[in-house]
Formats: C-alpha cells, structure tokens, sequence
C-alpha cells in the first residue's frame, strides 16, 4: 500500500466513524462534552452506546484536532500568512522548544493557561518572550500533545483475554492451538515438537485471565462459541476468593449473577484481578475450535466486549481398533505366521514383526516398549508427530517394525510388550504427557 493509499484509507476510516457518531446529535454531544471534561469512563460509555468504542482512537483524534484548531485561534488570534516555507524559523522554533522543555515548570503552566482557554495569560507570555511568530505554533504544540495524552486516557485498549489455560494468548494461533512455555512456566513447558510437545489443544478445566480496562467497570462474563460472532454462552463456574476479617484469613465463593460476575467480589485470589474464571470444557469434544470472550459492563449497563480468541478443546484421548473399548492394536508374527498371546519364537524363524495400530487427531507421541527379564525396559519402536498436525500416529492399516530380538542381545525370557499413544493435550492447565491409552501384548523369547 502507497503512502497516498494508507492517508486515503485512515481519512476515510476516521470521517466515516465520526460521521456515524454525529447521525445522533444527542450521542455526539454527550462524547463532545466527555471530551473536553476529559471523563473517560463517560466518553468510553457513549461509544460503547454508540457501537464505535473500538474506533474510540479516530473519534478521539478528530474531537482533538477540531479543538485545537478553535483553542489557538482563540489563545493565538489570526495567523500571519507566509509566503514560503522557511527552515530556518523551523529551526528557531525548534532552538526556543529545546530551552523551553529544560524549564519543566514553565512546561506546566503553559500547559494550564492551554486547558483553561486563557487568552489573556497565553498572550502576556508570548509577549514577555517575543516570540509572536511562533505564537500558533507553540500553541499546537502544547495542545497536541495534550491531546495525546488525553486519548490514551480516554482510549485505553478494549477488555482483552492475556492467558488462556496459564498460556499467554499471544501463545494460541487462529486454529486455537497453543505454544509453550505458559506463565508461569511450570504448567506447560516450552514446545519441543520432535519430542512430542507443542501445537496443544485445551482439555478438563480450563483457567482464564483478563484485563477489564474499562474506567467504571463494575461486572463481566466470559462466553464460548462455535465462531468469532458466537452464538454466545456465558461461562458461570463458582470461584473460590479469599479475604481478610480482622486477622483471619478467610475463603468465600464468588459467583455469577445470572452470567455476570461482580469485579466488587475480587480479592486477595483474584490474581490481581485477573482471573476471570475456569471453563469446564465440553467433555465429549475431541477436536474441536471454540472462540472465547470478556464482556464488560458499568454502571449504566454499557456492554464492551473483548475480542474472541479461538481455542481448540479436546477431552478424548487416544484410541484403536480393539474392542470394546477401543484400546490401541498390537500383534506379532513370525515367518508369517501370527504369534498368540505368550507364544514362544526362537531365534531360526527370523525377526519378529510387531504390528501397531492407534490414532489421535491430536497426535503427539508412541512407544513400543518390552518389559522383562533382567533387562528392565526394552526399547522396540517409538515416534512423535514432530510439528507435523497432521499425524494421526498409526491409523489404519497402521505400522509394522521388525524387531530382531537376538540381534540386541535380548536375553531369553518372558516379555510383555505395551504399545502406549499420547495426545499434545494440555488437561487441566497442565501439560503432563497429555491423554495416553495403551494395550499389551506377552512373548517368550526363546
């Protein structure tokens, strides 16, 4: 995009906004007002009242420009026109700024005679320190980073969602996966996907914290839905807060009032007044992309929302072919000929074929692992998805690896082989392996 192209695009984006709000005279005033007072927590409410609350920055800009214009050339009076474009006043007025910011005191008062309108006193100052060419300049100066400042007041950033499952949401893509490490890096390590770790979905409980950044706000709730516009349900689980009653302390439950939650009830385990609440995931989800909000409101019942985070849940864990629980497959054969349970090979018949077959959406790692004998633990075959989301493990037909026990000086005794799955699942805020589901197998090696 041109230069031109981007001053077209945010002209039309700031005169489209502030066109909309002046299609309500009554609106439009009460924001002109809020303004000038400098309340945020009124001019927030009009926006959101008037549905341009994320666009609060434009109407801010525009409020500040028209106003500035109209307090310098009432402070200023009339401007001398120039014929040219002279870098050298550029340059003085620049030199007399330089002085001027050493003087914070002076800083200050100008500061004060801006915000009081006073014609008088601006004038006497630019007078004592003949600078009457630079009278509408140092004007716009002051008023404009004024209003800078003012907009950053009256604009804070909308409710926003930090840490979802203890993981911050710059941590989760589009398709709800989240990254380690989480904050604090003790529930979910940092990813390491040829070892099976990263790209988690969220399962079981799941802890969610926020920032209201609302002047005035006095409840929120936080919702889940099929899509980034919902439809919308309200997340109601009871939380258990702390207080101080005297010197005792002493634990409460807060909860919501139909789907809101009274900010008033936070305390000492609120986590700073961020912890929203904890979203019971649905059970029976095994792969499935949710969005999740805040929506805050204040005393007059102005709802501001936050913006949807997209989280994937996934309460099932792996799973296989055998019935009737669907646990995952392992078989042996030898020579081509399928090997029963504790069947005995011998060394003659050659390696024996271990056939494995499992699968999870959200793979994550598996192992084919020997125990017996006076060896302890045997390893015969292991994979990860390895930053691959589309490894499923070993769905059908599944893997076959040949395993020459001999070869490895396995000694001869009885053996059970586990073939286990695990899931990239963070459950409960933690990662620990994700959700796993095994099967065995018993051989004699001869």
């Amino acid at each position: 995009m041109t230069d031109k192209d981007q001053r077209l695009e945010e002209l039309q984006a700031s005169g489209e906004t502030i066109g909309q709000l002046a299609e309500n005279p009554k609106l439009f005033a009460e924001a002109a007002e809020a303004f000038r007072a400098q309340d945020a927590e009124r001019f927030q409410d009009v926006l959101g009242r008037a549905g341009l609350l994320a666009r609060c920055r434009w109407i801010c800009r525009w409020f500040c420009s028209k106003h500035c214009v109209f307090i310098c050339h009432k402070l200023a009076g009339k401007i001398d026109a120039e014929p040219v474009l002279d870098i050298d006043e550029w340059r003085a007025f620049a030199e007399f700024t330089g002085r001027l910011a050493k003087d914070p005191d002076t800083l200050l008062k100008l500061l004060d005679i801006v915000e009081r309108e006073d014609d008088k006193a601006y004038q006497q100052y630019i007078v004592r320190q003949k600078i009457q060419r630079f009278a509408h300049q140092l004007c716009h100066w002051l008023c404009g980073v004024r209003c800078h400042v003012a907009c950053r007041l009256m604009c804070p950033p909308l409710p926003e969602l930090i840490k979802v499952g203890y993981i911050p949401v710059g941590h989760i893509d589009t398709e709800g996966y989240a990254a380690g490490p989480s904050s604090p890096s003790a529930f979910t390590p940092a990813d390491n996907p040829a070892a099976g770790l990263g790209d988690h979905p969220f399962g079981g409980s799941v802890h969610i914290n926020g920032l209201f950044n609302v002047a005035g706000a006095t409840e929120y709730k936080v919702e889940f839905g099929p899509s980034p516009t919902g439809p919308w349900t309200a997340i109601t689980t009871p939380l258990t807060d702390a207080h101080f009653i005297g010197f005792m302390w002493t634990e409460y439950t807060r909860s919501a009032t139909g789907d809101w939650y009274s900010i008033a009830d936070m305390d000492l385990l609120s986590e700073g007044h961020t912890y929203l609440t904890d979203w019971l995931t649905p059970p029976l989800d095994d792969n499935d992309r949710y969005y999740v909000r805040m929506v805050v409101r204040n005393a007059s019942l102005t709802e501001f929302p936050s913006g949807p985070v997209a989280v994937r849940v996934d309460n099932q864990g792996p799973e296989g072919p055998v019935l009737p629980d669907h646990r995952p497959l392992i078989e042996f054969t030898q020579g081509g000929e399928t090997l029963g349970c504790c069947a005995q090979v011998t060394k003659d018949k050659g390696p024996i074929e271990v056939h494995i077959e499992g699968t999870d959406a959200n793979f994550s790692s598996l192992s084919v692992v020997a125990y017996g004998g006076c060896s302890g633990s045997i390893g015969i075959f292991s994979k990860t998805y390895n930053g691959d989301r589309t490894d499923l493990g070993a769905p059908s037909p599944g893997i076959t690896v040949s395993w020459d026990p001999w070869a490895d000086g396995v000694e001869a005794c009885c053996y059970v082989v586990f073939v286990r799955l695990y899931d990239r699942v963070i459950s409960n805020n933690f990662w620990s392996g994700g959700h796993t589901y095994e099967n065995w197998r018993s051989i004699t090696i001869g």
